[in-house]
């Protein structure tokens, strides 16, 4: 009933825990907490659902007379390693608010790597991080977020080749000091699919055989989280009932298992391939 009312104010049930909490909490501590707290809790929301837009039919295209001073190093590395790719990029527009509902848009570089063999594509931006005392010395603090990992429907053509343009994508990457790939394993089709048995492949419900000792899992989990699985990704957080997964450089795998060597033999129980040894 409660739920109910708030939908008739024109609240979702989130905002109706949000407030509930507020209420609990300006009880205890009093209206000016109560109303810092609510604010952070929305604007971290807000940065988690940030919408990302740019022109993705448009990108510019690069090469080694003609590029971009933040991709020379990359260019580089695909001269270097021989591989068939080719960088394009432009500007993206990401939209929040602090937690007023004060919308604010912020402009960043959004890039893509095009495999000229397998046609997979993967547009993504970069970040940084401050590393923590017992990180310095061991990893770089730089991260790609990847956007789509995507080709077109008539170039899907499985894990095989996604697989293998994954790993060229992260060999340019990793070479180039940076620590980690992670994204959004969304069963949405926000990108056209190829159709098949099924009309949404990607939510479809599956079930692994560990690598190991070939046991199925106890959980059905979606089939692109499989996917990715057994690519090398590992799960690193949930965002609205999916998961977030990141793929490791060997640096980072590094860091990870100094101490215990066995530190990930769970998360990548079910891997066929593994993003360290790229």
């Amino acid at each position: 009933m409660r739920h109910a009312d708030y939908f008739a104010a024109g609240l979702t049930p989130h905002e109706h825990c949000i407030h509930a909490q507020y209420k609990e909490t300006a009880a205890l501590f009093g209206i000016d907490y109560a109303n810092k707290v609510r604010r952070e809790v929305r604007h971290e929301e807000s940065l988690e659902n940030a919408n990302l837009s740019y022109d993705f039919d448009n990108m510019e295209k690069y090469h080694k007379r003609k590029y971009h001073e933040d991709c020379k190093g990359w260019l580089d590395n695909i001269e270097e390693l021989e591989l068939p790719l080719q960088i394009e990029s432009c500007i993206g527009k990401t939209r929040y608010h602090d937690g007023d509902f004060n919308w604010q848009t912020d402009e960043g570089r959004v890039w893509r790597f095009r495999d000229m063999e397998t046609k997979y594509n993967m547009d993504f931006s970069t970040g940084e991080k401050e590393l923590s005392k017992e990180e310095q010395g061991y990893i770089n603090g730089k991260m790609v977020h990847i956007k789509f990992l995507w080709a077109l429907p008539e170039d899907q053509q499985g894990y095989y080749y996604m697989n293998k343009s994954l790993r060229r994508f992260a060999k340019v990457l990793f070479k180039d000091g940076y620590d980690y790939m992670e994204g959004w394993c969304s069963r949405m089709n926000q990108l056209p699919v190829r159709q098949g048995r099924y009309k949404n492949w990607r939510a479809a419900k599956v079930r692994m055989k560990d690598r190991e000792h070939r046991v199925l899992s106890k959980n059905d989990g979606i089939r692109l989280l499989a996917m990715y699985l057994r690519a090398g990704f590992i799960i690193v957080g949930e965002k609205k009932d999916d998961n977030m997964i990141a793929y490791i450089s060997p640096l980072l795998y590094k860091y990870m298992t100094k101490d215990n060597p066995d530190a990930l033999l769970d998360e990548l129980k079910y891997a066929r391939n593994f993003s360290y040894e790229v």
